[in-house]
């Protein structure tokens, strides 16, 4: 199975996604729901119309979605930066200026900041709610 690297950018106008793996599968939406879903479409269409392309995925694939470390935030703008950064072992005040694209994430600080929002993931999986 292979995985598309899928590259997701916000403007003015809305979202759009693009991979560098398949030229031309572009597409674009007004939420990033929307752009997810058209690009699925999207790239439906090029494997369905290219041979070449459906021979190359017949295996299966898997998306992965890029976004920009401002866009995550801009997503899910319920998650509280500062929360994140204490449970995340993160300057705070440092993830605000990456948030606000004052200032570009390493890779190394992008990967603890992947990784305490794996750890938000996770701890949100473990519980359910008592309807009783």
């Amino acid at each position: 199975m292979k995985t598309l690297n899928v590259i997701i950018e916000r403007n003015a106008d809305g979202f759009f996604a693009y991979t560098d793996e398949i030229d031309g599968c572009v597409a674009g939406g007004n939420t990033y729901i929307e752009v997810k879903t058209n690009f699925e479409e999207i790239l439906d269409m090029f494997l369905q119309e290219d041979t070449f392309l459906a021979n190359e995925f017949a295996n299966g694939y898997k998306l992965k979605f890029n976004v920009s470390l401002e866009s995550v935030f801009e997503l899910i703008p319920e998650v509280n930066i500062s929360q994140l950064a204490k449970s995340g072992g993160l300057n705070a005040s440092l993830l605000r200026q990456y948030v606000s694209g004052s200032k570009k994430a390493s890779e190394k600080q992008a990967q603890k900041i992947m990784s305490a929002l794996n750890k938000l993931s996770e701890k949100i999986e473990t519980i359910s709610l008592n309807t009783i």
